[in-house]
């Protein structure tokens, strides 16, 4: 099992890097999402409060694979089209966008612009399997934050991405490690412990590109709903990284079987899928 943060090391990374304080406005959303009696207004009283989410909120549901060709104008209507469970999951997601308000180098709107499609693929994907957990899409935004805070602190780390898209899933924090001192999987975790995340949620994370983080043993670093977090992820970010014929995804091949199997899809059923996908993303795109 790979070790957790040792309080030395967390210290260390929190002297060099900026980590934005948990909202209100999350623990707002948190606590609908546990009430029984929660309605549409509420929800979109909630939304409508923080303008900058509103705007992240929007922007998200106009995306070609949640808008399917609609045009949503207002957070109410987006609540009534996409339901409010996967309004709460998308939008505790979104929040982390939205505090992240520093000085932004031009490869950080690229990398939010492609963390949102990531989401909504990841979306795309739970609406074809069975049994994913509540917090499979806000995972699919957060799994890759610490890339958005280590493109504001290092001025080279958009050379950086560029390094690691050619390089297999478990060399990419070997690189970030080489040339920054610390890897964004590490950072991540720290944001999802510092906003009080759930414990399986910041392990995910933080393990998401490990050798063993499918693994389906007693020991097992994770459970059933983090190593299902962490698969559709993958596989959404296969998708869009392979969006653009004849680009490829460096680290697919050794992650595929174990992924789709924990997906339960076959290789057929799933690049059926993937092509599917891409036809409605290319009007976009």
């Amino acid at each position: 099992m790979t070790p957790l943060i040792s309080t030395d090391e967390r210290d260390e990374l929190l002297k060099n890097l900026v980590i934005p304080p948990r909202p209100d406005v999350l623990d707002k959303l948190m606590g609908l999402r546990n009430d029984p009696d929660i309605t549409l207004q509420k929800l979109d009283e909630v939304i409508s409060s923080d303008p900058a989410l509103c705007v992240a909120m929007l922007k998200a549901a106009n995306t070609p694979i949640l808008g399917r060709g609609r045009r949503i104008v207002s957070v109410h209507q987006a609540i009534s089209l996409l339901g409010i469970k996967n309004v709460i999951s998308l939008v505790s997601g979104l929040v982390l966008r939205t505090r992240l308000t520093g000085a932004n180098p031009p490869a950080l709107e690229q990398f939010w612009d492609n963390a949102l499609h990531i989401a909504m693929i990841s979306a795309a994907l739970c609406d074809k399997i069975v049994h994913v957990p509540d917090d499979c899409q806000s995972f699919a935004l957060f799994h890759s934050c610490g890339i958005a805070i280590m493109l504001m602190r290092f001025p080279t780390f958009g050379r950086t991405l560029r390094l690691t898209e050619m390089a297999s899933d478990e060399r990419i924090g070997l690189i970030e490690q080489e040339l920054h001192g610390t890897r964004h999987d590490v950072v991540g975790y720290l944001v999802a412990r510092s906003w009080n995340m759930p414990e399986n949620f910041a392990r995910a994370i933080l393990m998401q590109n490990d050798d063993d983080v499918m693994d389906t043993s007693p020991d097992a670093p994770l459970d059933h709903d983090g190593r299902m977090m962490v698969a559709v992820a993958r596989a959404a970010r296969h998708v869009w990284r392979t969006l653009t014929p004849g680009k490829e995804d460096a680290g697919w091949d050794m992650r595929k079987v174990e992924v789709l199997n924990y997906l339960g899809m076959s290789d057929v059923e799933f690049e059926d899928w993937v092509d599917a996908i891409h036809q409605e993303l290319v009007t976009e795109c």
